[in-house]
Order: C-alpha cells, then structure tokens, then sequence
C-alpha cells in the first residue's frame, strides 16, 4: 500500500463550526473561505481516492484468501479421505453395498442418470469397484410415457436419441452375465426409439428374471426378433405383457413359454389357452377373460395361485351362468377384480361369477375396481346400477373365507350406505381401507330438468354418508352383552375419494376419535388401533347447484401433529368428468387400455 491504512473516524462537515454558519447564511463565500473551501475539495477528493485504491486492495485480498481456503478445505477432504474408515471396507463388501444401494437404473430423458452411473462417477475407486458389480447396471425403468398426469411424453426430436440408447446399452455391457429385470413403457413414446431400445433387450434374453413390456405399435422386425428371443428364457421368473392393439402382443407367439421352467408370475392383456403355459407352478397372474369358461380354466389349472388379477368381462353369457357354482379353494392371498365399464350398468357382472366361484381362507387383500360411466337417463328411465352390484356374492366370498382381510379396496362400485357398512363389518382385521364413490357425470350446459336428474344420480353413487361416519367413530364404552363391536378396529389407513355433499364434520369427529393425539398409544384404551394415515379426495363439479367444499383446514392441521394428511380438493386425474354420453346416446367407452395395470397406483 502508498501509505498507512487511516480508519479514525472523520467529523461530517454538518458538524464543522466553520462550515455551518456558511450553509445557513445563503450567501456566497468570500475570496477568503472560497480558498479555504478549494482546499478542503481538494483534500476530500484525495481522500476518496486513496480510500476506493485500498477497497479495491482488500476485495482482491479477500478473492485469494477465498480462494486458499477452497483448496485448503479440499487438501482436509483429501487427507481425511486417505484415513476414513470406508478405506477399510473390502471390494466384496462395497459391492454387496452398492447391490443394496441400486435396485433400478432410470431412464426417462437425457439430463437423468441412473444410480450406477452416479455412484460409478465418486472416484477412480468406486468408479473400479462399480464396474466390477454386474448387478447394479441390471435393473432397467425406461419410461418414454413421461408423468402418469404429463400430457407431454418423452419427445425424440428434442433428445438425442443416440446418447439415450447408447447408455442404455453401456450398461447391458457392463451388467455382464447379471439377472436382466426390464420395464419399459412406451405407449405414448416415438415407437421407432421404443424398437431400438426392445433390439437392445432381444440378444439378452436368456438372461431375463423380470420382463414388463407396455407399449404401444411396433416394426415387424421387431416383433420377430422378439419372438425369436422369448423362445430363449430359460431364467425368466415374471412376465408382463401389455400391449395395444395391432402390436407386440398379437405379434408374437405363445410357444416361447415352453423355455420358461422357472416362470412364476404371468400378466397378459389376454388370457390365451396354451399347454406349454407351466399353470401348475404359477404364483400370480393377471389377465383379460372374455368368458366364464376361460374364468373356470384360469382357476382350475392354477393350484398355487398366490395373487390373481382378472379384468372381467360385461358379456352377456355372463347373466345365464350354470345353475350351480361350487366354489374352489385356493390359497389366493392377493385378489384384484376388474370390470369393464358398459353403458347400463352390467360392469359387476363377472364380479359376481368371480365372488361366487372362490373360497379364499388366506386372503389378505381384496380389491375391486370399476369403471362405470354413467349414462343421462330418460325421463322415466330408473338407475342403472339398481341391482347390479352382487353384494350377497362379496359377502358370501368373505363368509366362506373366514379370511383375515387386511387391506380392502372398492373403487367405483355402485354401494349404499348399509352394503358398505356389511361388507366392513365382514374385514374386522382390515388395517388399510380404500373406499371410491363411483364418479358422476358433470351436468355443465344441461338444461335445468337434465341438471336434476344428474343431481339424483349424484345421491345414488354417494354411500360415505354420515351413517357410515358415525358406524366408524370409536365409542368410549360399549354397554352390554349385546352391544355392536366397533367397526373397522385394527383400522390404521384410511383412504377416500368422495362426490358432492360429503359431512366433513362428521368425518372430522369421528378422525378424533381415531386419533386423539401424537402422544396416543398404538392401541386406545377402546382396544382399537390409532390410525396412522388419512387420504380424502373431494371430487366437484362446479355449476350453479354444488355446494362449496367446507374448509379443509382442520383436516391439514392434523399434519402438525404427525398425522399422515393428504387432501385434494376438485378433479382427481384418475377419473373423468367429461360428458361421455349426451342425452339420446349410449355409446360405450374402450376401456381395453386403461384396465391392463389398473392395480399399480
């Protein structure tokens, strides 16, 4: 530096004795103190220079004494490093760690990278012992659809392509002779990158554990090379197969399932008879039936089914079964039940003939989902779902069973109130509870008399009532021998989705009784489990007659005390309120793509 660093503190010239009386005299200066004053300039001006060079000095000062500790700081890192302790671990247990560390490599547009990529990128070790675990560089999600909601799926045009595929094969190079497990879903994504990704897969074939496939039209040769590739899986274990219309699924050949000894686990978008299917040893299945004897094989050849998906038909040779069903007991632990939607109400009739022909004593979770759109009604035409839903064959399953249900879900089955509350009284060990009111039509631009007729069928689909709220609430004391059990008492999660009029009140009054508290014991003093989760959707249509949905506020508070809270208020993504049918119309909706994975929310 010139000169000395002066930091005494200097006298503002509003302050000077001299220099006041001038501000406050509005004169000029005088000869004199004009002199004084040039002078006094002067040395100010001096003064701010010296003082701009010395903050320009310590700026720079400041930039490399940053810059020292930066590398100090990364010289610590390095010489800790040298003496951590993960130093000691050995190869053979940094690679069981990475094992458990990677379950799948994600592959969804060009700025992700999977997990074995990243960890490979630590250092020159991890990089080496990385590259010598086959395993994590096995497990693939490619997802070319985008978000379950995104209208916008993976786009080529703006992705190289050639980079995406080409990591994708560096790691099948790098998975060696590992168990392959693929996903790929690809039903909305550019089909010519979804062909050269599924002739990346095809060469590998005997080395498939896991193979889930949804997409969407491919090339021919594709098709053949897959074919060809599925005759050689000799350590395939689960199969999934979801395919559109016109593509890989009417491409290709059953015959592959002959070279499949340790297959466990088959889905399908339809079921197709096959001897060389190994049923006796399937575990699970999910598929399409299009008739009660392909229902009746399905149970028959499969004795050791664990899981059972079926997406049941609306024929009509359903209505006229046999006389009489003798149910088969199998050791199912998991049944899912679809039914397609139809124009009428007819959704549940394989329901009834699936619930008729079971007896599941081990059954711990039972789903059934349907998709009824309804359809306006004439004037004097009655509801559609009145006497539709097989109540007496859900019940008479669940009597059979004796079963300790623990997880039910019914989505968008046309219940009542008290069939709702029968068929919980039937689930005492339930811990997890999903109930979906069936979703209503939207009555925007109908005229006044229409709206009422919708507002009537509203009330139909609404069984969350008050009644049911009320049945839920724990009581403090059950008085007498005779006195009703509580329903639902192992009840933990508890999930809704609800139309119009739904009591919040009366759902937040009987949550109280469910959850008095963070500091509440596991199990109340009522002998009931505190519940743990909540999940209420507010479905809403909004014209003129709905009513607003109370203030959720009270519902979110919960979550400051631990409760697991999730709320939506308006349209729920998964059901759709268009008006799928106007007056005068029947027209049914193609439900055969939305029902193939209906079970993986």
């Amino acid at each position: 530096m010139s000169h000395t660093l002066n930091l005494s503190p200097l006298t503002p010239l509003w302050e000077d004795p001299n220099i006041v009386p001038l501000l406050r005299s509005g004169r000029l200066p005088s000869p004199l103190e004009l002199k004084h004053l040039e002078a006094l300039l002067f040395q100010v001006d001096s003064c701010i220079d010296e003082d701009e060079k010395h903050i320009s000095q310590l700026y720079s000062q400041i930039s490399q004494l940053r810059e020292r500790v930066q590398t100090l700081e990364f010289n610590q890192q390095i010489l800790e490093s040298l003496s951590a302790p993960i130093r000691k671990t050995p190869p053979e247990l940094m690679q069981q760690i990475f094992e458990l560390a990677v379950d799948t490599n994600e592959f969804k547009d060009l700025n992700s990278r999977s997990s074995a990529a990243r960890i490979s990128s630590v250092c020159a070790q991890w990089r080496s012992i990385a590259h010598a675990t086959p395993r994590i560089w096995s497990g693939f999600l490619i997802d070319l659809d985008g978000p379950k909601n995104s209208m916008q799926p993976f786009d080529a045009n703006k992705n190289n392509s050639k980079e995406f595929v080409d990591s994708i094969d560096r790691h099948l190079q790098l998975s060696r002779d590992a168990e392959l497990h693929l996903n790929v879903r690809a039903t909305r994504g550019p089909s010519e990158l979804c062909s050269q990704i599924l002739e990346l897969f095809a060469p590998h074939a005997s080395r498939w554990r896991s193979a889930k496939f949804r997409v969407g039209p491919i090339s021919g040769d594709t098709q053949k090379r897959l074919q060809v590739a599925l005759q050689t899986t000799p350590r395939l274990k689960s199969l999934h197969i979801y395919a559109l219309q016109g593509s890989v699924d009417s491409g290709i050949s059953l015959d592959f399932f002959e070279s499949c000894p340790e297959l466990k686990e088959l889905s399908s978008i339809q079921y197709k008879p096959h001897n060389g299917i190994p049923w006796s040893q399937l575990t699970s299945i999910h598929c399409a039936v299009s008739h009660i004897a392909k229902i009746d094989a399905v149970l028959d050849l499969c004795p050791k089914l664990r899981s059972l998906s079926l997406i049941v038909p609306t024929a009509w040779t359903l209505e006229t079964s046999s006389a009489e069903i003798v149910p088969k007991t199998l050791p199912i632990r998991t049944l899912t039940i679809r039914s397609r939607s139809v124009p009428g109400g007819k959704a549940q009739s394989g329901v009834q003939r699936i619930c008729n022909a079971l007896t599941l004593p081990r059954l711990h979770s039972l789903t059934i989902l349907s998709s009824i759109y309804r359809k306006y009604r004439a004037i004097d035409e009655p509801r559609h779902e009145i006497g539709y839903w097989p109540q007496a064959a859900v019940e008479g399953m669940l009597v059979r069973s004796a079963c300790k249900l623990e997880s039910i879900r019914l989505e968008g089955v046309p219940l009542d109130t008290d069939e709702a509350i029968r068929l919980l009284r039937l689930t005492p060990h339930a811990v997890k509870v999903s109930l979906h009111e069936c979703p209503t039509t939207d009555p925007d631009d109908l005229s006044d008399r229409r709206i009422e007729q919708v507002r009537d069928d509203i009330c139909a689909n609404h069984f969350v009532t008050k009644d049911l709220l009320k049945d839920l609430c724990v009581k403090s004391k059950l008085s007498g021998a005779e006195a009703t059990p509580h329903l639902l008492p192992r009840l933990r999660c508890l999930e809704l989705k609800v139309n119009e009029s739904f009591p919040l009140d009366a759902y937040m009054s009987m949550i109280r009784t469910r959850w008095p508290g963070p500091d509440a014991p596991r199990v109340l003093p009522t002998g009931v489990d505190r519940l743990d989760a909540v999940s209420l959707v507010y479905r809403t249509h909004e014209c003129d007659w709905t009513d607003e949905p109370d203030n959720p506020d009270v519902l979110l508070k919960l979550k400051a005390e631990g409760l697991l809270v999730k709320y939506s208020d308006g349209c729920d993504m998964h059901y759709e309120y268009k008006d799928k049918y106007r007056p005068g119309h029947s027209e049914s909706i193609d439900d055969s793509e939305s029902s193939d994975e209906g079970d993986e929310d």
